[in-house]
């Protein structure tokens, strides 16, 4: 499936709760006659025993819990064929069932999944023995397919059932667990030539090597977790000295109270339009948050003047982007955001100040938000003049698309504006403290 395509919901629901049972049923009472021979109860029993065992060892990354039942699976399928990987997962199935008590329809749409993974990589196997593959490279093969298959398919299911994109969930899986699971399925290879070559004896090195690697596994889990855990504490402590600047910015003048915010949230929503990945966004988020912190350095009587500024109180007020930068340069901290606060007046036909900066020399990021703090700007009202309605303050940002604005910016903010419900846009602005926006001419 590609990235940004989504299987339709009826057709998610169909795999998931009709093929996936229907699948498990056919294997298993396919796999049934080969079950009941006399010849396969000793490798039935076996397994079942070696299933039961390496349930209990379960290696937990952040995101996914690998079970070594696949390994144990995927050494049936090399050793004894379908059949018997067919055995492994129906009791993989029901162990999973009795710990987690999920749902009939879980139940079976996991076990339909699983059981169809092993179908696949059993009749792929039988194929390749038919080549001249040397054994090795067709194990490695067969445990690349088993972990590509059954990702896919678990994602199906996880992904219907949480409500998720199958994309999104695919994506997560791979990130998070792909290199443990590929080990344990080489392992799984390894362990089946071992037995097939020295016999049972021989599974026990691979059993310890299992434990130990499922206890190394253990260990740095746990302390990457802690390390996610102190990396989410100094995320907060840094969100709330941010909230705590933004609001001593905003406090020193009533008028632009709650500006800071709304220019961030529209600058990262301009980001997100963009396709930018979150952590851009965030910064753009971030940068709008801050992007006024040099107005600490002008007078308030500047500041606060009901009435037009004398040409030297402007020169004052334009000097904030390059207090800003220099607050937070000499601070030592956020270092990705001084293009944002330094730069966030500058124009595109290089008009803007402090450094004239121009087109594309302007950094993204304050590009953005020179559209989301002009626009905020607009609609707000300031001591000297009422804010416009939100549909003037649009028109006015396509009229200076291409010399103020970036033209393209300048468009997609525009429509990423217009896309939102009256409602919504009502939401916004109230939630900074903003009550008095209008949002077409004549309206309140």
């Amino acid at each position: 499936m590609l990235p940004g395509i989504k299987l339709p919901q009826a057709l998610q629901r169909f795999i998931v709760r009709v093929c996936y049972p229907v699948l498990a049923v056919l294997l298993i009472v396919t796999a049934i006659p080969t079950w009941e021979s006399r010849t396969s109860w000793n490798t039935l029993v076996f397994y079942t025993i070696l299933s039961l065992v390496v349930s209990f060892l379960a290696i937990k990354t952040p995101n996914v819990v690998i079970t070594l039942n696949n390994a144990v699976t995927f050494s049936a399928i090399l050793l004894y064929g379908t059949w018997a990987g067919v055995w492994c997962a129906t009791i993989e199935s029901l162990i999973i069932a009795f710990l987690f008590r999920s749902g009939v329809s879980k139940i079976l749409a996991n076990a339909g999944q699983l059981l169809s993974t092993v179908w696949i990589v059993g009749w792929t196997h039988e194929w390749l023995l038919r080549t001249a593959l040397p054994p090795v490279l067709a194990d490695l093969l067969l445990g690349l397919l088993y972990f590509a298959v059954n990702t896919l398919l678990c994602s199906l299911g996880i992904a219907y059932f949480s409500k998720l994109r199958t994309w999104t969930v695919a994506k997560s899986l791979v990130k998070s667990g792909t290199c443990t699971y590929v080990l344990v399925m080489v392992l799984g290879g390894i362990g089946a030539r071992l037995m097939e070559s020295h016999g049972i004896a021989s599974l026990l090195p691979v059993l310890v090597m299992f434990l130990a690697m499922r206890i190394i596994f253990q260990q740095y889990f746990h302390n990457l977790n802690r390390l996610q855990q102190k990396m989410d504490e100094v995320r907060r402590l840094n969100d709330t000295i941010l909230a705590a600047m933004a609001a001593s910015i905003d406090a020193r003048d009533p008028y632009t109270h709650g500006h800071s915010y709304r220019v961030a949230y529209w600058g990262r929503e301009l980001a997100r339009a963009l396709g930018l990945a979150k952590k851009e966004a965030d910064e753009v988020y971030y940068g709008g948050i801050l992007h006024d912190i040099g107005k600490i350095g002008i007078e308030d009587n500047i500041l606060k003047k009901e009435g037009k500024l004398s040409r030297e109180e402007y020169h004052k007020i334009k000097q904030h982007p390059v207090i800003g930068y220099h607050i937070v340069k000499q601070a030592g901290v956020f270092p990705e955001l001084l293009p944002a606060i330094r730069h966030h007046h500058e124009r595109y036909d290089g008009k803007g100040y402090p450094d004239g900066l121009s087109g594309q020399e302007i950094p993204l990021i304050a590009r953005i938000l020179a559209l989301s703090d002009a626009f905020d700007a607009m609609v707000s009202d300031r001591p000297y003049r009422k804010g416009v309605p939100v549909e003037h303050a649009l028109q006015i940002i396509r009229d200076n698309a291409g010399t103020q604005f970036d033209q393209a910016l300048a468009e997609i903010f525009v429509r990423l504006v217009r896309s939102y419900s009256k409602e919504q846009l009502e939401e916004v602005f109230r939630q900074s403290g903003q009550t008095n926006v209008k949002l077409s001419e004549g309206a309140s």
